[in-house]
């Protein structure tokens, strides 16, 4: 097939996906769903379509009808330049989120002290501090300094950001604007239903992405821009402390079966019921990351570097 061309930006968009599918394990044969991934790289469309299109005369994916693009070979075969920037700038966008959770660096910061404490560059430094200003987890500061924002590192404002959920996001299966995205809601479903099948080989990042998928492909149908932009935020500050909460808490077969059954129940147009199961979801989510914090509080410095060390380096 020949290959088309594609823009400087399309090429960056085509890495950072790599990376992504990458630390997903992704498989052959797995779905790739256009409008999932526009929503999660914060694209249109239009150039996630290019670069599905220009990967499949690559023989990366291939486009199925009805179906969409699917993987043509297991992402971790998959070749690209840059994979070794990407790798590097992820790792440091995680270590600085989890080190920021745990309250290893002050509040205010300089990009100078970054690097000495992480023996990064500038480039590298400025990539991610972008990253978390656009997540809404750090801010500007007068001069050279950044100030802490927007992470959520304490039990109150998980608890808070979490009773803000239980309003928003069950009402959004019942907005008057709903419509079913059949196609991303069974391309969910699928994923679900094989890491039930296979829990032992869902890292946490895996399940944070599950996790996260699900309910921003549900905040999309509800047709509210306002709603997925809400739920797309706070799946961005919630990462390091979920993070933690799945590598103790979590049972990967449960928190997915419990998924499950709300996709099954909006994929049969029941979504009065499925609003109430995903507001019981919420609830228990709520005790989990309780645990957690009680769980975080009686751990000995030591014992936070290992799992800092651990999320960081093999999670990626």
């Amino acid at each position: 097939m020949k290959q088309t061309a594609i823009t400087k930006l399309q090429q960056d968009l085509m890495i950072k996906m790599v990376a992504k599918l990458k630390a997903e394990q992704a498989k052959i044969g797995d779905s790739l769903n256009e409008s999932l991934l526009a929503q999660q790289f914060e694209v249109s469309r239009t150039p996630m379509r290019a670069v599905l299109v220009y990967m499949s005369t690559l023989g990366i994916t291939k486009a199925v009808p009805y179906k969409g693009f699917v993987l043509q070979v297991d992402a971790q075969s998959i070749e690209t330049e840059g994979d070794d920037q990407v790798s590097r700038q992820e790792q440091l966008y995680l270590r600085l989120l989890m080190d920021l959770f745990f309250g290893e660096i002050d509040a205010a910061f300089s990009e100078k002290e970054l690097q000495e404490r992480y023996q990064a560059n500038r480039g590298e430094v400025q990539f991610v501090l972008r990253l978390l200003e656009n997540d809404g987890i750090l801010r500007r500061s007068p001069g050279y300094k950044w100030q802490l924002d927007g992470v959520l590192n304490t039990l109150e404002r998980h608890s808070e950001s979490y009773r803000f959920r239980l309003i928003f996001e069950p009402a959004g299966l019942l907005e008057p604007s709903w419509t079913l995205d059949r196609q991303g809601l069974e391309d969910c479903r699928d994923r679900h239903i094989k890491a039930i099948k296979h829990p032992k080989s869902v890292t946490s990042s895996e399940l944070f992405r599950l996790s996260a998928d699900f309910h921003e492909l549900l905040a999309a149908c509800s047709g509210n821009r306002f709603l997925l932009g809400n739920m797309q935020q706070h799946n961005r500050m919630r990462k390091a402390t979920d993070l933690v909460s799945m590598h103790f808490q979590s049972s990967v077969s449960k928190s997915c079966q419990r998924r499950l059954e709300i996709i099954d129940l909006v994929l049969d147009g029941n979504n009065l019921e499925a609003s109430k199961k995903l507001a019981l979801l919420l609830e228990n989510d709520i005790r989990v990351m309780q645990r957690t914090y009680n769980h975080i509080v009686n751990l000995s410095q030591s014992e936070r570097e290992k799992l800092v060390d651990s999320i960081a380096d093999i999670h990626i």
